[in-house]
């Protein structure tokens, strides 16, 4: 697997994004030893429909993955959601056109973000638990995976499926993906409000995409 250089002013914010990645996208399906729940279904099928993508990423360009995986992620996370609770308390402060702005800024953002690290393909194994556990904090149910990498290392990645969606994921088993972004997008927004936030997702988005 091979990742992009990622320039120190972005490093806090997409950190969690690069281990993330490693798990949302370089992984075959494992082998059903028993019957999975619905909410470990859900990322199966998701995995499913990326692998064709991933395996050929090499002869891709970002924006053709970019444009491959749109249906899936947008499909299998609700990205509405994780909008919301990415920027936080500040949302509700957003006019309506704002927030509209700003969930379609933030759904490309993430799958740009996705297309443009993502070269090759290695090989890594992907278990998904069958079973889930309830989450009392925000609700829904956690679905634990783990990457199984060269030399046996393994990373533990936990998704928040809630409605038949995902809308958190947990690096380690306990740190929110949502609230690293959260972090860095309160200091844009105190800075300069929504439209703020809008302009330098778009702007990240471009950069991303070589545009």
């Amino acid at each position: 697997m091979k990742v992009k250089h990622i320039k120190p002013s972005m490093k806090a914010a997409l950190v969690s994004a690069k281990m993330l990645l490693a798990l949302l996208l370089f992984a075959p399906l494992p082998a059903q030893s028993q019957t999975a729940s619905p909410a470990a279904r859900h990322i199966q099928s998701y995995y499913q429909q990326l692998l064709p993508t991933i395996q050929q990423a090499g002869r891709l360009s970002v924006r053709e993955r970019d444009r491959r995986f749109t249906p899936a992620i947008s499909s299998a996370f609700d990205l509405a959601t994780m909008t919301r609770l990415a920027v936080g308390p500040a949302w509700s402060s957003f006019s309506g056109a704002q927030q509209a702005a700003v969930r379609e800024a933030f759904a490309r953002f993430i799958i740009a973000d996705y297309a443009s690290q993502v070269s090759d393909y290695s090989g890594e194994s992907f278990v998904v638990d069958p079973q889930t556990s309830p989450e009392p904090r925000g609700g829904g149910d956690l679905v634990k995976t783990k990457l199984v990498q060269a030399g046996g290392r393994t990373v533990t990645i936990n998704y928040l499926v809630r409605g038949g969606r995902v809308i958190d994921v947990y690096l380690n088993g306990t740190i929110s993906d949502l609230a690293t972004r959260r972090d860095e997008f309160a200091s844009i927004i105190a800075s300069g409000g929504a439209d703020a936030l809008i302009k330098r997702l778009r702007e990240r988005t471009e950069s991303l995409l070589g545009g």
